[in-house]
């Protein structure tokens, strides 16, 4: 006799796996109807079929997004991806991070800002719609097949976020799951205890929407390919190029914050795998930005354009493989473990590897340029040195983190790096200085032909004030390194020049000064990074007399110090008060306060509360 569960609500989950089920079906209608409203553009029937299946494949995502939403803030812990990410314990402003927490989660938020950016492309693409719909619909085909969980013989399709928590392989079999009350003290296993920050409900949804923009150079380029029109897809695919560069940077700050916070990296930066690999496409994606705007003042580098845009979008690819098919899970502290999709997402890859090299293969020529070579004196050589050196950088991170995936591939024993910092260091600081010079000069440089002589007159004063300025700062940080030194240089050259070409060459004018205000920033940011990180003091020496090496293997008496309740210490130029703690939900709270001495009086200085969650699954 079949078991009668009790308590349990299946009607969400099924309108649930109706409605990815639906998603895939007219997202895959939808490119066949585009594919052919393009090479049957005599038939005006195609294009509002397609127009129409698109908006039915919209409707699709919402449904998924929103029973998703209804199942987690409900607490329906029998749905094994609500239990798997959610408990009782956890507050409610975190179920935004739960949602996406979950490879199902994030490929249906990837998914969801492709259907928003496309509504904006349907009112905005004008002639462009057909091709370059076709192109993200086959996309969102793809991506809706991740959430199917169909077998197909013994080989599963997708992995379903709707699935019962009974019905998962890894717990069907457990007799627990057997019982028809399962539900009545079943909690969730929770959100990991280091996505509980709110860095965590704005840096993801930003890093995808980063991720989703990077769609639309790739479809306007394949499109054009497609279509003949070589040429005309750069200006009409300018601005969502440079929103994705702004839009997946301030992604991938957040996702720096957040490790410095959570993930005590000690730093902005620890070039882990997972950081890489988002890295790595905003780097091609600011050098495909770049060339384009060569190829809209000179009418080159189109090829150049076409190469960097189809790059950018398969190294999201590539990197959304390399952190979802388990590979790195030896390697990187937040990559997710595999689930079994890693041949899907191969194939995934490769069949847009494949369609990029067809179409430059076949249209080689077209995309080559036909004027005059570039001159030295010219800004647009120094454009387009800069976006291969750009390409250099991606390609030295992108084969040093792939070293998992050359091993496993060729049987190689490739060693990965010991000292990781160091190795990239001594490949990206040079190629940041580099980079960093060219953006100091060539806002000076016209664009065919320069003078010279003038150019360099102009940057005098900043080279002059840059020259200063790095020396003070070397000085007071105690700046030694050479190759450090010469980044907060290139910087501060970098961050004056630009200065001074916004307010003396073209007097304050903000609409053609878009680029030196963000070349400005850029500089101001890794010269900050830099000083910010090049003098760590240590100052928390124990000096309350009892050995705190007792307390366990990760302290010791030079970096730890013991604060007793009401006990005040001296903490190098401060004196330390631990006045208490309190609790919220697994939140612990120690208040501790700083002082400084005047004579025999305390000044209040700051208070700080560091926090501890205590969690069963993962410890203190």
């Amino acid at each position: 006799m079949e078991t009668q569960f009790i308590g349990e609500h299946l009607l969400p989950g099924k309108v649930g796996q109706v409605f990815v089920a639906s998603s895939f079906v007219f997202a895959l209608l939808a490119t066949i109807a585009y594919v052919m409203s393009v090479y049957r553009s005599s038939d005006k029937g195609w294009q509002p079929v397609a127009r129409i299946s698109f908006y039915l494949h919209a409707l699709s995502v919402a449904g998924i997004v929103g029973t998703l939403f209804y199942l987690i803030t409900h607490q329906y812990f029998e749905y094994q991806y609500v239990w798997q990410h959610s408990s009782r314990s956890m507050p409610m402003r975190y179920v935004l991070s739960c949602f996406w927490e979950g490879q199902e989660g994030s490929f249906l938020l990837w998914t969801f800002w492709h259907v928003v950016i496309s509504l904006l492309l349907l009112f905005r693409a004008g002639s462009w719609e057909a091709p370059v719909m076709a192109v993200i619909c086959s996309v969102q085909a793809f991506l809706a097949s991740m959430l199917l969980g169909i077998f197909i013989g013994d080989y599963r399709l997708g992995s379903n976020p709707f699935l019962l928590l009974r019905e998962h392989p890894e717990f069907m079999n457990l007799p627990f799951t057997k019982m028809a009350n399962y539900l009545q003290n079943l909690d969730g296993r929770g959100l990991n205890p280091l996505l509980q920050n709110y860095w965590m409900t704005i840096h993801p949804p930003t890093l995808f929407l980063g991720f989703a923009l990077t769609v639309v150079p790739f479809a306007y380029a394949i499109g054009g390919a497609l279509t003949g029109r070589f040429r005309e897809w750069v200006k009409p695919v300018l601005p969502w190029t440079f929103a994705g560069i702004m839009v997946l940077g301030t992604g991938i700050l957040m996702g720096g914050a957040w490790a410095y916070e959570s993930l005590s990296f000690g730093g902005f930066w620890a070039w882990d795998p997972v950081e890489n690999a988002s890295l790595v496409p905003w780097l091609t994606l600011v050098g495909a930005g770049h060339v384009m705007l060569v190829f809209m003042s000179r009418n080159k580098s189109l090829g150049a354009a076409y190469l960097l845009s189809v790059l950018t979008f398969l190294l999201i690819l590539y990197s959304t493989f390399l952190t979802r098919s388990g590979i790195l899970g030896d390697t990187s502290v937040h990559a997710f473990t595999d689930l079994g999709m890693s041949g899907q997402l191969l194939v995934y890859l490769l069949f847009y590897v494949l369609v990029g090299i067809v179409l430059f293969v076949k249209h080689y020529t077209k995309l080559k340029s036909t004027v005059e070579e570039d001159t030295l004196d010219s800004r647009e050589f120094w454009m387009f040195t800069g976006s291969l050196i750009l390409l250099v950088s991606a390609f030295q991170i992108t084969f040093t983190t792939s070293i998992p995936v050359i091993n496993k591939v060729f049987g190689s024993k490739l060693a990965p790096p010991v000292k990781v910092a160091e190795h990239y260091h001594s490949w990206q600081v040079p190629i940041a200085v580099m980079v960093l010079l060219f953006m100091a000069f060539s806002h000076y440089l016209r664009y065919k032909k320069t003078n010279l002589r003038e150019t360099f007159s102009k940057m005098l004063w900043p080279f002059l004030v840059s020259v200063a300025v790095t020396i003070g700062i070397c000085v007071v940080f105690e700046i030694s390194k050479f190759f450090y030194a010469g980044l907060l240089f290139a910087g501060m050259l970098s961050f004056f020049c630009n200065i001074h070409y916004l307010l003396f060459v073209i007097k304050k004018r903000l609409v053609a000064g878009g680029g030196s205000v963000a070349h400005a920033g850029f500089a101001l940011l890794l010269a900050g990074a830099l000083i910010s990180t090049s003098k760590s003091v240590v100052i928390s020496r124990n000096t309350s007399g009892m050995d705190v090496s007792r307390l366990g293997k990760d302290f010791n008496n030079a970096e730890n110090i013991l604060l007793r309740s009401d006990d005040t210490l001296q903490m190098g130029e401060y004196y330390v008060t631990y006045a208490g703690k309190k609790q919220e939900g697994v939140n612990h709270y120690f208040e501790v306060r700083y002082f400084t001495k005047e004579g025999r009086n305390y000044r209040p200085a700051f208070t700080l509360h560091p926090v501890v969650q205590t969690n069963p699954r993962m410890g203190n």
